[in-house]
């Protein structure tokens, strides 16, 4: 059996992030930190389909681990556009009323348009 071997353009099939929202949220407690992480992985199914369906991209969660005393998550989400923005804001409005029925979280936001990338995951020059 022969093996093909083919090269493909993943610039052409990628779609690239036009707007980016770093959220963070603390907590009063690692406690408190591990319960949000629990009840997301529980509705989490619910939500990631409708929210890719109007154009986020990507999301990452991240524990922040160089602020002592603090528990604090980190959400990178990326979307195609503003448009796309938009349009998942009624999702993560009823994901956060849901979150703050019960606990205490402090949540900051920033959000910005991409104007430089450098992605080196496939970066052929390896």
């Amino acid at each position: 059996m022969k093996w093909r071997t083919t090269t493909v353009d993943l610039e052409k099939y990628m779609k690239k992030s036009k707007l980016i929202n770093f959220t963070t949220q603390d907590f009063i407690s690692e406690k408190e930190l591990e319960l949000k992480l629990y009840r997301w992985d529980k509705v989490k199914e619910k939500y990631i389909p409708k929210l890719k369906e109007n154009g986020l991209l990507r999301v990452v969660t991240t524990k922040i681990w160089n602020k002592d005393g603090i528990s604090r998550l980190g959400h990178l989400f990326e979307y195609e556009d503003e448009k796309a923005y938009k349009k998942c804001q009624p999702i993560f409005e009823e994901i956060e009323r849901k979150e703050k029925e019960d606990q205490l979280i402090k949540v900051f936001v920033n959000r910005g348009i991409v104007l430089e990338e450098y992605d080196f995951r496939n970066n052929e020059d390896d």
